[in-house]
């Protein structure tokens, strides 16, 4: 009886473990029905997340104002703003600045003269026609048909010889010359050659006089007066000079302490793709003028040896920029300045942009990208109107 009770037992614990071993199958089969697709679901979800953060987007980690997002610019940099300070006399372009800029304006403007009574000299526009002969065949002209010529006397355009042919004429005067040019003349057709030249001029440019007449001519937009049309080169001068010294002081009195790596990151994206657009820009413009690319790569652009030294320049250039946004963060937010969304679009709205040309740009950069412009002008205003100017 015994025996039998043990292979009755021997066969319950039997048909119990059967049933655990089964029970414990069905288990990993459940199981491996749920892990299976989890597993694929969370790929799919980490290759997403990777693809998004490879993709370009200018705005990724920037708020709608123009910051780094989740950043405390004080955190990160410190510039000591008060020890910025100019002297206005630093500030001031010089008199020869403004004289040359109005005579440039001047210049802009000046007639050509048929007045037989002038005389050429040194330094005078001369506007010619002529035609240059070499071995008996026409190589160089400037025709009624295709145009006339302008040449300045003592910039010598063509040959010293020639400018001094030029000197001392009269507008309505015919002459010609031979001349010998050099072996390295800019024109095969004419290096190291003698050539015949018949010239007729037609006249000699001469300038207006400058005067409040001249100013509400040709720049009433600015100014009335002549004293005012240089005073507005002097404020111009001035505010360009302020500014770029107050960017310089930024950099000279910042200390960055750290860099958010994510941002530093995408700025590398940001540097690459327009980098690219650059060599393109590059390529295309050569294709057009030689019929070649003028690059192979972005590197050699640089005029790097390698990709890797091209990449080290990319990273440093990515820390320069992000330390530039950093500091004019903080001066944003030490300043307590705002930036609501209104105040970007009037910006961009005063630029010229209607709705349909600030959507193109917000598609291509972002708002944020856009809102960090604003940003940077919005610092630079509140900089400009508070520090410290000597006289």
């Amino acid at each position: 009886m015994s025996a039998e009770i043990s292979k009755s037992k021997q066969k319950r614990q039997e048909q119990a473990q059967n049933r655990k071993v089964q029970k414990t199958k069905k288990a990993m089969i459940t199981f491996w029905s749920i892990a299976i697709p989890l597993v694929l679901i969370l790929a799919i979800i980490a290759g997403i997340v990777i693809y998004q953060r490879s993709k370009l987007d200018y705005s990724r980690y920037l708020t709608n104002d123009g910051r780094i997002r989740n950043v405390k610019a004080a955190d990160y940099v410190n510039v000591d703003l008060e020890s910025i300070s100019f002297k206005k006399s630093d500030l001031l372009p010089s008199d020869e600045t403004i004289d040359s800029d109005i005579a440039y304006a001047i210049s802009s403007h000046a007639t050509v003269s048929e007045d037989t009574a002038l005389t050429s000299k040194e330094g005078d526009r001369i506007q010619i026609t002529y035609t240059t002969t070499a071995d008996g065949e026409v190589v160089d002209s400037a025709t009624d048909e295709t145009g006339p010529r302008t040449f300045t006397i003592g910039n010598t355009e063509m040959t010293e010889a020639f400018d001094t042919a030029l000197t001392g004429r009269h507008p309505g005067e015919d002459f010609s010359l031979e001349l010998s040019f050099p072996e390295d003349y800019n024109n095969d057709s004419l290096a190291g050659k003698t050539a015949t030249i018949d010239a007729h001029i037609i006249g000699i440019y001469v300038d207006p006089e400058f005067n409040d007449d001249f100013v509400m001519t040709y720049y009433s937009d600015v100014a009335a007066t002549a004293a005012g049309y240089r005073q507005n080169l002097i404020d111009n001068y001035y505010n360009e000079n302020l500014e770029q010294a107050i960017s310089d002081a930024i950099k000279e009195k910042s200390t960055v302490t750290s860099y958010p790596n994510d941002y530093v990151e995408n700025m590398k994206k940001v540097i690459k793709a327009q980098d690219e657009q650059q060599l393109e820009y590059y390529n295309n413009m050569y294709v057009q003028y030689t019929g070649s690319a003028m690059y192979s790569n972005v590197y050699e652009m640089y005029n790097y040896s390698t990709q890797a030294e091209y990449e080290a320049h990319v990273a440093e250039e990515a820390k320069e920029r992000t330390a530039d946004a950093l500091e004019l963060q903080f001066i944003y937010e030490k300043a307590g300045l705002s930036n609501p969304e209104n105040e970007v679009r009037a910006f961009f709205t005063d630029l010229g942009y209607d709705d349909a040309a600030f959507a193109e740009l917000q598609e291509q950069y972002g708002f944020g990208y856009l809102a960090q412009s604003v940003l940077s002008k919005k610092v630079m205003d509140c900089m400009k109107d508070t520090v410290t100017i000597t006289e």
